[in-house]
């Protein structure tokens, strides 16, 4: 029987993607970012909360799992809205997370991911889900290496996959300072997504560094790596970007600046 190991299930999401949404945070993660928020989600195992004295992880089945997100149905359609699988990497339980998806077929499913994984897995799942969150981080890939611990080849490839299948994607950046948000990050991120994305078919959400991602790390007993080197984000380079995205007609929302819009 297959299972799948999952840290939280919320409720209400209105960040997730489109409409009002139920998002379940799926454990274990490939990739090592320095900046990581959701530490309780890398290890597949559970982990120890020390404020609440309880472990943080539990196993699904995959009829348990679909049977909870498909009491929302009636919701969803209220509110244009659908599920969400986010992580740590859902990818890395592929498996789980196909056969979550093809037993939900009129729910609209979102796909929150780094793009690290096996491509023949995210060729499957890329024909099950309506809609691809993902996430841009490092296009040198031995910077890559360095502030996420793996490749980004095997990310690169799947993003062009998505591409390929014409697959709707917002590609989401987080602008962590002196790291993804340097001029010369995004100066190759401008040549990249120009040449593998069609504008018609992704949008660009720039996001900020959150200066509290290391709020949880203590109470999971582990340590933020970045704790003494945050900095503000670089917001004329950011700026930049987006101008020139826009300049070739991208859809881009800049959240660093907290503007919503692609006016």
């Amino acid at each position: 029987m297959i299972r799948g190991k999952i840290f939280d299930i919320k409720e209400f999401s209105i960040n997730d993607g489109p409409g009002v949404r139920v998002t379940v945070f799926m454990k274990g993660c490939p990739l090592r970012c320095l900046w990581c928020h959701n530490p309780e989600g890398i290890s597949k195992e559970p982990v120890f909360n020390n404020h609440t004295k309880q472990y943080v992880g539990k196993e699904w089945t995959v009829d348990e799992m679909v049977n909870r997100l498909r009491s929302y149905e009636q919701f969803f359609r209220e509110f244009d809205g659908g599920v969400t699988f986010s992580g740590g990497e859902p990818s890395a339980q592929a498996e789980f997370l196909y056969e979550c998806a093809v037993r939900m077929p009129y729910i609209h499913k979102v796909l929150d991911t780094s793009g690290y994984c096996d491509t023949n897995w995210f060729l499957k799942l890329s024909e099950v889900f309506e809609l691809f969150y993902f996430d841009l981080k490092l296009v040198e890939e031995e910077e890559h290496v360095n502030y996420t611990g793996v490749s980004n080849r095997k990310i690169l490839g799947n993003l062009e996959l998505l591409m390929e299948k014409k697959k709707r994607t917002v590609i989401r950046m987080p602008m962590i300072p002196d790291i993804t948000d340097t001029k010369s990050n995004l100066e190759q991120a401008v040549d990249l997504i120009r040449c593998l994305c069609p504008k018609e078919q992704i949008e660009i959400h720039l996001l900020p560094y959150n200066e509290f991602a290391g709020g949880k790390y203590p109470v999971y007993g582990m340590i933020y790596p970045l704790k003494e080197t945050y900095r503000r984000n670089n917001r004329k380079a950011v700026k930049d970007f987006e101008k020139k995205m826009r300049t070739m007609d991208y859809t881009v929302r800049n959240y660093v600046e907290g503007d919503y819009t692609n006016e």
